[in-house]
């Protein structure tokens, strides 16, 4: 019993470290599917005031509203987070960079992320990549409503 009770850990662990899987979404996908790159005129209408939700390779959702100042409050459910399963929330603040990238900061009590993506959109589903001409570039899903 005890080798498999460890055995399933091992597995278990294991996909935690890998991230993501083999069968990612990447940018190439994208472009095989017709989707086009938001210009920077397209994000100043988007998102400002814009729901944003995501969800992180390990399984937890997020969610932010960005406001016009530039300011933003998310909040996750730590689905994803083996150390932290309990509901957080960070402070933060998005921007939109000279290069037409989404940038967000946000100051987790544990840690502070920040990262840049380019948006591109297929059909009525919007996509963040880190590299715009990077085919192999991971593509994560983000929603935006209002």
């Amino acid at each position: 019993m005890r080798t498999v009770l460890a055995a399933i850990l091992l597995v278990g662990a294991s996909s935690q470290v890998l991230g993501q899987p083999s069968s990612a979404f990447r940018l190439s996908d994208l472009h095989a599917q017709g989707a086009t790159q938001l210009s920077k005129d397209e994000l100043q209408v988007l998102l400002p005031g814009a729901k944003v939700e995501s969800r992180t390779v390990q399984g937890s959702t997020r969610f932010w509203e960005n406001s016009a100042d530039g300011s933003l409050l998310a909040s996750t459910d730590n689905r994803g987070d083996l150390s932290s399963r309990r509901h957080a929330t960070a402070r933060g603040s998005w921007q939109l960079a000279d290069n037409g990238s989404y940038c967000v900061l946000l100051e987790w009590k544990r840690k502070t992320e920040q990262w840049c993506r380019f948006i591109f959109k297929s059909g009525d589903r919007y996509f963040a990549v880190k590299s715009s001409s990077d085919q192999s570039s991971v593509a994560h899903e983000l929603a935006f409503s209002r």
